[in-house]
């Protein structure tokens, strides 16, 4: 039986705590001591973790909680709608461009994420609905 969408199981106007598991590939060991090789991919469970805080921050979830594995993590995430709803649409087209920047700086950080920015990505057309409701 196929898992049914979360749309259908998630009203988007309510706040919902979900518990989240995510495994590598193949039964790699990428984030702890591969047995095979030797090597230890710890630093992979930093940027992993750094990521995902970044990412809760900018969209309308909170990390209540986080552990990770050899090949697998897990999180505890709680959605946050009472909080988007509080975004003006300057603020969301903030967010959005934080998450999927025009264009990145030369490390490969989001560029250009500011309210003037924001500004012109609404007087672009930027749906702000839709994208209220993406994050």
């Amino acid at each position: 039986m196929a898992r049914m969408a979360r749309a259908e199981v998630f009203a988007p106007d309510e706040i919902a705590v979900v518990h989240v598991m995510n495994r590598v590939v193949r039964r790699c060991y990428l984030l702890g001591d591969e047995p095979v090789s030797g090597k230890n991919y710890d630093h992979r469970k930093v940027m992993i973790e750094n990521q995902l805080r970044r990412l809760a921050g900018a969209f309308g979830i909170d990390m209540l909680g986080f552990a990770s594995m050899s090949n697998h993590f897990h999180l505890i995430l709680r959605s946050r709608p009472d909080v988007v709803s509080t975004w003006d649409d300057t603020e969301v087209a903030r967010r959005w461009l934080l998450i999927c920047p025009v264009r990145k700086s030369s490390a490969g950080d989001p560029g250009g994420t500011g309210t003037g920015c924001a500004s012109e990505s609404r007087r672009k057309g930027a749906n702000g609905s839709f994208v209220r409701g993406k994050i």
